[in-house]
């Protein structure tokens, strides 16, 4: 197993609820799309590789932030693609397909994101990879004001369970079990807000960069 860590962001979604528009393609008042928002800020992390999971027909999503972000491209960032074949039965189908692309990386750890949260800083991200490299946990989640929020650090030991995973869930119901090393690391707001209403993406609208 390599000493590496990695980022998945699930992105395959099907932005049921937020209107006709994909939400990831929503923009800010910079102009910036919500998944570059949440892209630039996962590659500033300190991970060794950084993967997308898509839906089936989502390469159209990345065609779109490139034109708008075309930073991004740059091959020095580290960021791999892969598609979650089964999509359509919810989170849980981009979550196995992003932890089978770090188990083949042998990662050590995977920082689980969600696309639609872009308000989460590399800061946070940073905060929550250096809590698990001291060690002792399995799994390492940011809380803000008592609330578990995203995203969460998993260890190579919890990537089996994550696959068993089922229906329109994450790794969430994972951290029910009594027998996972838990730690908690205090975050800002960032960690429990995501956009995936109409009304929510007038709210991302309105944000600075």
């Amino acid at each position: 197993m390599k000493d590496e860590s990695v980022a998945i962001v699930l992105a395959a979604g099907r932005s049921s609820r937020s209107g006709n528009q994909h939400k990831l393609l929503a923009q800010d008042a910079a102009g910036q799309t919500m998944l570059a928002r949440t892209l630039t800020e996962v590659l500033g992390s300190r991970v060794g590789a950084v993967c997308v999971v898509l839906a089936p027909d989502g390469e159209g999503l990345l065609t779109a932030v490139y034109e708008t972000s075309p930073a991004l491209r740059i091959p020095e960032r580290r960021l791999d693609i892969c598609v979650a074949p089964d999509a359509r039965e919810g989170l849980s189908a981009s979550l196995r397909a992003g932890v089978k692309w770090a188990e083949s990386r042998h990662a050590c750890a995977a920082l689980i994101c969600l696309a639609d949260m872009p308000l989460v800083r590399t800061g946070v991200m940073d905060d929550l990879l250096t809590r698990y490299r001291l060690g002792g946990v399995d799994v390492v989640v940011p809380e803000h004001d008592g609330r578990m929020g995203n995203p969460v650090v998993w260890g190579a030991a919890c990537f089996p369970a994550l696959q068993t995973v089922e229906g329109d869930r994450g790794g969430r119901v994972l951290l029910r079990s009594t027998s996972l090393r838990q730690a908690r690391v205090a975050a800002d707001a960032g960690v429990l807000e995501d956009f995936d209403t109409p009304e929510a993406l007038e709210r991302f609208a309105a944000c600075q960069g």
